[in-house]
Order: structure tokens, then C-alpha cells, then sequence
């Protein structure tokens, strides 16, 4: 994919955010990979530099998924979108 197509999309995401929330709200980040401690450690530094929020871990039953959800008070789809982005950069996540 290339780069031009990367912020279509992230644009095209942003426009379904902004129609779908009001601002400020609470907003539910959602993401699913291999169970892998670093990975999560990862997830959980993005958000430890950011405003209060609650995290939530979950294994499947056979602890080979981990789902990752996380609670925030947001102020715009801009920092919604800087989340996706950095939380993307982890090989192996799904964005939900």
C-alpha cells in the first residue's frame, strides 16, 4: 500500500469518526493480537503519556489472542486517528 492510499484511509476513518461521535466524549479503543507481553507493553506506553484512561485485557479462552480495550475522554478524531496511527506502527495488532 502506498503512502497516499495510507492517508485516504486514515482520512476516510476520521470523516466516520466526526459523524459518528460528539466532542469532548468517552471513546472505546479496541485492539486484538497474539498473546505477547511486549506487544502489550507497547500498547499500554502509547497510552501512559496520555489522559487519564482505563484499561481492560482480555485472553481467549485458549490465551492465544489477547483483546486490548481502553476507555478515554477524547477532545477530537484527530487524537483518535494519532492513537491509530501509533498503535499501527506494532506489527501484528488489528485495529478494531
Amino acid at each position: 500500500m502506498n503512502q497516499q492510499s495510507s492517508e485516504e484511509q486514515w482520512q476516510e476513518l476520521k470523516s466516520k469518526i466526526e459523524a459518528s461521535q460528539q466532542f469532548p466524549s468517552i471513546y472505546m479503543f479496541k485492539f486484538i493480537l497474539n498473546s505477547d507481553n511486549q506487544k502489550i507493553a507497547q500498547i499500554e506506553a502509547i497510552f501512559n503519556n496520555t489522559n487519564e484512561h482505563n484499561i481492560s485485557i482480555r485472553e481467549s479462552s485458549r490465551g492465544r489472542y489477547v483483546s486490548i480495550t481502553i476507555k478515554q475522554m477524547v477532545e477530537n478524531a484527530d487524537y483518535i486517528i494519532s492513537i491509530y496511527k501509533k498503535v499501527s506502527e506494532i506489527p501484528g495488532v488489528m485495529l478494531m
